[in-house]
């Protein structure tokens, strides 16, 4: 993936990820990702903590967030949930079956690529007060 590559809160990705054999990721796949707000499952809006916290580490969050999928890929025992714990923030990190991806076909040029198995779901909470 591109180095400046950068998610945005609260909105759906889909990352293209290349076959590597250096880092044992042996088939390329489409992954579906999401870094949504605390409170975003429950229909909240992002308080301004949230988006505060979440434009000062964006490129930083992006790039954890790209670590962690590209981590399972090469190694699929990593665990089905965790906590990442940056300087100003705490990302809850899931997984889980992406049942979606199955309906759909993607292509890069003429090469089929898969949808991964499985989708990633990180939930950003600010650390303000630490």
């Amino acid at each position: 993936m591109a180095a400046n590559f950068r998610l945005n809160l609260n909105e759906v990705a889909l990352l293209f990820i290349p076959e590597n054999t250096q880092s044992e990721i042996k088939d390329a796949c489409i992954v579906q990702v999401v870094v949504r707000s605390i409170g975003m499952a429950a229909n909240r809006s992002p308080s301004v903590d949230d988006c505060a916290t979440f434009f000062c580490y964006a490129d930083e969050i992006s790039s954890v967030v790209q670590n962690v999928i590209l981590g399972h890929l090469a190694y699929p025992d990593l665990p089905t949930n965790f906590v990442l714990r940056g300087g100003k923030y705490i990302l809850h990190a899931k997984r889980k079956e992406w049942k979606a991806g199955k309906d759909y076909s993607f292509k890069w040029g003429e090469e089929v690529i898969n949808a991964a198995a499985e989708k990633w779901i990180f939930e950003m909470v600010p650390r303000i007060n630490d």
